[in-house]
């Protein structure tokens, strides 16, 4: 929620929810806001206004840094070529917002350019008519009630952030989707979109969808700063348009555990965004992707490269998508490095062994397989799969609190645990007899991608067969399953320094930073 207070007063206190929609209403003549920049008598003409501010967390700053779109285009007041303007276009830059001195309950938009300052204003002629201006001085004419739509629109995203730049412009968004449980959520992600200029028209002739890696620690999800394999964005030669979900139980819901590898919840909730991300290029950058057909690569590595592959499954099969849908996504091809494609084979590899090498991964598996499959667990609880010095050392408060990357977490389990399999699970969850530990076999064995669909579009999986953390099986699992049924090309790729899993999927980085995925 966007805070501002007027005056210092609590009962002048303002309230606009990110994302919520509204219309502008002028105090001085009570006309409201066209998206073109018009004045209309009638509330239902007016624009569905949203507001943006440049921090994914909203504040209660007196005076805010912030953007209002409609469904085309953005308000802004400008200074260019020696005058002042009211621009409304899809470039953007922005204006302060702040509560009104003289109307409570209204805002003004303010602009400063070196040490002249303008408001959005309106000057009305001598016949009583007005248009918008930037003026200098405040008065009723600069005030704005953010008034609620009586006419909402069905917008599947809402921008959180964005920055523009001559050539790009990178956005956080929330988007909607399910829960593990059916119900509407709204979920977040970061996309990149390469432009001509500042703003305007996607210059983009394909979509680069990542899915990544494991990250534990808030300041390591996408929307929290740019995430790393944005490098195949900032590199590339001929930029993609770049999308990549935070998950779930990652960016803005942590209220929620995250169902680590729950392959079909990921899928879909991680689509959503890519349907999203169609949308905020058909109204922002004027990019009609149902037409326009882009071709959409996806990577990812470790967790990343199992969620991938089970996005193009989801694309190729899943009822929920409409044929255009499908058409517009366009998926061609997968590139996945060391991704948990067989999930039941990897745990059944960790008991057998009583060894895991980041065993961190039990507790993240453990607990997504709980959070993300209720009609399996019912009243089950994950605390129950684990020993009681793993739960005295409090790694799950750890976990959910976001504030420990996976190593960190890895080292107070060795410390409690002694890391392995045996230190880590209840007896009962070690029993694998037990109704805890079939509970969890179904749940895994549902993950399964290996199996079950014959893929459409082309998939590379780069491996080493020493890997360290994600068992080699998952490969060999992969291609029995699958090499035969796919219908474009299937290869496998070995990486040159594997032994540890984090080199595998760092040289595969590279690989795509640089373009890999088209090769």
């Amino acid at each position: 929620m966007l805070l501002l207070v007027s005056g210092g007063k609590a009962n002048d206190e303002i309230a606009v929810l990110p994302g919520a929609q509204y219309v502008l209403r002028n105090v001085g003549t009570g006309a409201y806001l066209m998206k073109d920049g018009t004045l209309t008598a009638d509330e239902r003409e007016a624009a569905n206004w949203r507001v943006v501010t440049n921090d994914t967390i909203f504040t209660t700053s007196p005076e805010m840094s912030c953007f209002i779109h409609s469904d085309e285009t953005i308000l802004q007041l400008d200074y260019s070529s020696f005058s002042w303007r009211v621009n409304f276009s899809p470039e953007a830059n922005t204006t302060d917002m702040k509560p009104s001195e003289t109307t409570p309950g209204a805002f003004t938009f303010h602009y400063r350019f070196l040490a002249s300052d303008r408001y959005l204003g309106i000057e009305v002629d001598d016949e009583g008519n007005g248009e918008l201006a930037p003026v200098r001085d405040a008065s009723a004419f600069c005030d704005w009630m953010f008034m609620p739509t009586s006419h909402p629109k069905d917008y599947s995203y809402r921008l959180m952030s964005m920055t523009r730049s001559s050539g790009d412009s990178r956005y956080s968004i929330a988007y909607r989707s399910r829960s593990p449980k059916g119900g509407e959520l709204w979920m977040s992600g970061w996309m990149a979109v390469p432009t001509d200029g500042e703003g305007g028209p996607s210059v983009a002739d394909h979509f680069l969808f990542s899915s990544h890696y494991t990250m534990c620690k808030r300041s390591e999800w996408p929307t929290s700063s740019d995430p790393l394999d944005g490098y195949s964005f900032k590199f590339s030669s001929n930029k993609p348009v770049m999308v990549e979900p935070d998950y779930l139980g990652c960016g803005i819901t942590t209220d929620w555990d995250h169902p680590y590898i729950a392959t079909d919840i990921m899928a879909e909730e991680s689509v959503d965004m890519l349907l999203a991300a169609h949308d905020l290029m058909r109204d922002l950058h004027q990019t009609d992707c149902a037409q326009a057909q882009l071709p959409t690569y996806g990577i990812g590595s470790s967790q990343g490269g199992s969620i991938i592959l089970a996005c193009q499954r989801y694309v190729e099969t899943s009822p929920r998508l409409t044929n255009e849908q499908r058409n517009a996504i366009n998926w061609v091809r997968t590139s996945a490095c060391a991704g948990a494609y067989n999930p039941l084979a990897t745990l059944s590899h960790y008991i057998f062994t009583n060894d895991v090498s980041v065993p961190s991964v039990v507790p993240l598996l453990i607990i997504g397989m709980v959070s993300g499959f209720p009609d399996i667990f019912g009243d089950t609880k994950a605390e129950e799969y684990f020993s009681d010095a793993f739960l005295e050392a409090g790694i799950i408060d750890m976990i959910r609190s976001h504030e420990y990357e996976s190593e960190e977490i890895a080292g107070a389990i060795r410390e409690s645990c002694g890391g392995n399999m045996q230190g880590i699970l209840s007896p009962e969850a070690q029993d694998l007899n037990s109704d805890l530990s079939q509970k969890l076999l179904k749940a895994f064995g549902q993950c399964d991608l290996t199996r079950d669909w014959s893929p459409k579009a082309d998939v590379i999986l780069y491996y080493h067969p020493n890997d360290d953390v994600v068992p080699h099986l998952n490969l060999v699992s992969a291609v029995n399953g699958l090499q035969d049924k796919c219908q474009g090309v299937f290869e496998t790729r070995q990486t040159t320094f594997g032994i540890q899993h984090v080199v595998s999927c760092a040289e595969f980085f590279v690989k795509m930073i640089f373009g890999g995925y088209k090769e």
